[in-house]
């Protein structure tokens, strides 16, 4: 795959991500592709193959923690370092309860291409710093616990 094919994967993940359209962002992964979320809050850190991956995604639709930030743009930096592209990803949104207005980077992902897709993903958010930028941490957390509970 070459590196403009790369990069417009990459500025698609981008938009499927502003969205919320997680059936697009998961149509650029190959069968047997793997996601890595290393500091994952629930325990799923390593899911293998598309429909672990596509599994998890139907998960983050229905979390209420998705529905507490507004997404208005998603822009993105990239660095190719064969075999991965570096990507940082930066939000511009608004807090669903407060509508305060926030800029911030929201995570890096080090992504590695396969001849059609993406093979494997390592997704690093910053979720707690986005929770707290967004006004919403105390509601993240509260929707951990009841989780638990």
């Amino acid at each position: 795959m070459t590196e403009i094919e790369k990069n417009k994967i990459i500025a698609e993940l981008s938009e499927a991500l502003q969205f919320n359209d997680y059936d697009k962002f998961i149509s650029y992964f190959e069968e047997n592709a793997v996601f890595e979320m290393p500091f994952a809050i629930n325990g799923e850190n390593n899911l293998k193959g598309i429909s672990e991956i596509k599994k998890h995604f139907e998960g983050v639709a229905l979390d209420p923690a998705t529905k507490m930030i507004q997404i208005e743009e998603v822009m993105t930096k990239y660095y190719h370092s064969d075999p991965f592209v570096i990507v940082e990803n930066f939000i511009k949104g608004r807090s669903a309860s407060s509508k305060g207005a926030f800029h911030m980077q929201s995570g890096v992902a080090f992504i590695r291409f396969g001849e059609s897709g993406i093979v494997y993903y390592k997704d690093i958010p910053n979720t707690i710093g986005l929770a707290k930028k967004a006004g919403v941490l105390d509601q993240l957390v509260a929707s951990w616990k009841s989780e638990r509970e």
